[in-house]
């Protein structure tokens, strides 16, 4: 029994140094991390176009001001909207686009003058 544990206990340390191993040499090289920070701005501009392309063509949104930000699939929806209804709308149609990782509310609600 003890054998087991401690071939068990030999495998995940094995596994567990190997991974180590291979991530820091995987960062350690800069044409790697250049593309994958390319690869991150590339889908955060597509996070981008995609959340400002639903709610500029939301009925419910109309009149409403966007701008919209990404950074690592974490998406910020700024603006102004004209009641809490538009807010909530563009915060969960923002939120329902495939990719997004988390919405942020940088919104507000334009005051009746």
């Amino acid at each position: 029994m003890f054998k087991r544990h401690l071939m068990v206990a030999s495998i995940t340390a094995a596994a567990t140094f190997a991974g180590l191993g291979l991530s820091a040499f995987a960062t350690d090289d800069p044409q790697l991390l250049a593309a994958m920070v390319a690869n991150t701005e590339a889908q955060d501009a597509a996070l981008i176009d995609k959340v400002e392309t639903l709610l500029r063509t939301d009925i419910d949104l109309a009149g409403s001001q966007f701008r919209i930000l990404a950074k690592s699939a974490v998406v910020t929806v700024g603006g102004s909207v004209p009641d809490e209804h538009a807010l909530r709308r563009a915060l969960d149609l923002a939120s329902g686009v495939r990719g997004v990782r988390e919405v942020r509310n940088a919104m507000e609600v334009d005051v009746p003058k």
